[in-house]
């Protein structure tokens, strides 16, 4: 059975720029994505992040690079933003993190797992996340 995965923005950075830097499971997890066994989604969040990081010079990765990540792994697609997303949103204000709250939203709106190695949001039990 096919598996949802979403990816958090440090997953989905090392896995453009670093893969080695991932976790043993989220590793895994990719390679099932890039193999078509599972899917993958990049939420409007991440990509958000990415670009502001790339604009603070903490990052490489720009739009184009996750369009052709994108294109590259048909099972790795972008989920927008919406409003099932934005009212779990608003229902996760224990997370401080406004990335960290866009991003669970986008994992429970879709009942997908978090590839995180954030042990916060691991720890909250609000999602379920895979990483080492």
């Amino acid at each position: 059975m096919a598996r949802d995965y979403v990816l958090d923005t440090h997953a989905c950075v090392f896995m453009l720029t670093a893969p080695r830097r991932l976790g043993k499971a989220a590793r895994s997890a990719i390679e099932r994505v890039e193999e078509g066994r599972d899917q993958a989604w990049l939420p409007a969040a991440v990509v958000a992040e990415t670009l502001i990081l790339r604009d603070l010079g903490r990052v490489r990765l720009g739009l184009p690079d996750l369009r052709r990540a994108m294109e590259g792994a048909p099972a790795l697609r972008f989920l927008p933003l919406d409003l099932t997303q934005l009212d779990l949103f608003a229902s996760l204000a224990s997370l401080r993190d406004p990335f960290d709250r866009l991003i669970v939203s986008a994992a429970r709106s879709i009942g997908a797992t978090l590839v995180t190695r954030d042990g916060a949001i691991a720890d909250t039990g609000l999602v379920e996340t895979v990483w080492s």
